[in-house]
């Protein structure tokens, strides 16, 4: 006979479980918390002069931003050392 007991009463393999959708439960992740950075802090304050070191320290993008700040556009094309100088002239003619 084709349908014995013995084929019948066979257990599912572990595929046939997961198909009947018993035994694995999913449970969601937590979502990270994510903090709000704080603002950056202003470049230079106001009312102080800033000095050559401190402008050596500061990225061209920085350079570039701290110029707006002050009404003159650096170009980032140049090097470093160049729009420092530029910016430091221009502030010390401003005061």
């Amino acid at each position: 006979m084709i349908n014995s007991s013995e084929q019948t009463s066979r257990k599912m393999s572990h595929f046939g479980d997961l198909l009947k959708g018993g035994g694995i439960k999913v449970t969601p992740t937590p979502q990270p918390v994510v903090e709000k950075p704080a603002p950056p802090a202003p470049l230079v304050v106001e009312g102080e002069g800033i000095s050559k070191q401190e402008l050596m320290k500061l990225s061209k993008i920085e350079l570039e931003e701290l110029g707006r700040e002050h009404g003159i556009e650096l170009d980032r094309r140049l090097s470093h050392a160049k729009l420092v100088v530029q910016l430091k002239a221009f502030i010390d003619s401003k005061s």
